[in-house]
């Protein structure tokens, strides 16, 4: 198990678009936290509730927080093992030029909080937890607020024997990961 927390140089655009399999645009990012309803539909979440449940609790009305985009999927490698990696990326509700102090405090702040709780939860399942975390801190561009903020990247990895227990423990992990965040925000 093991957390880290890094600075990127590379800008994060929001909004931003990515291109489907035939060449054409698509646009790759929902302000969910104007259109919450969105998130059942999100390719990132049909068939992930765990994914659900995080994007509707970062974007929560009473968050200070919201999410810029999230995505997961198995990682092909070994057939023995199995790997599923994810991402979410998050910044404040309300981005500003003056953000990147709050968003370091935040990443320490949860590199702390999440180790804690990770140890807890491998104790209490008996077992190491092949899980591997980082967050990035990263400039990012609101073009639709005219705002050069942060925004922090949360990445997981988790390693497991087979696809249901990577699954699981994947699952579990983001959990952790918003329990790190509300006990962040109950602190400010």
């Amino acid at each position: 198990m093991g957390i880290s927390v890094a600075e990127s140089t590379d800008v994060f655009h929001v909004p931003f678009s990515s291109f489907n399999n035939d060449g054409t645009p698509e646009d790759g990012y929902v302000d969910l936290k104007a259109h919450p309803e969105w998130i059942p539909v999100l390719p990132s979440c049909l068939g992930w509730p765990e994914m659900q449940s995080l994007l509707k609790f970062i974007n929560a009305p009473d968050s200070p927080m919201m999410s810029l985009a999230a995505a997961q999927n198995f990682i092909p490698g070994d057939p023995s093992k199995s790997q599923l990696t994810s991402f979410v990326v998050i910044c404040p509700a309300n981005p500003s030029e003056q953000d990147k102090p709050a968003m370091r405090s935040l990443a320490d702040f949860l590199g702390v909080k999440i180790d804690e709780l990770m140890h807890e939860t491998s104790h209490a399942m008996s077992r190491r937890l092949d899980v591997q975390i980082r967050l990035e801190l990263q400039p990012t561009r609101f073009h639709l607020h005219g705002v050069n903020g942060w925004s922090l990247m949360l990445m997981t990895y988790v390693r497991a024997d087979e696809i249901r227990e990577a699954r699981k423990i994947w699952g579990v992990v983001l959990l952790v990961l918003e329990a790190a965040l509300l006990a962040y925000w109950e602190e400010r």
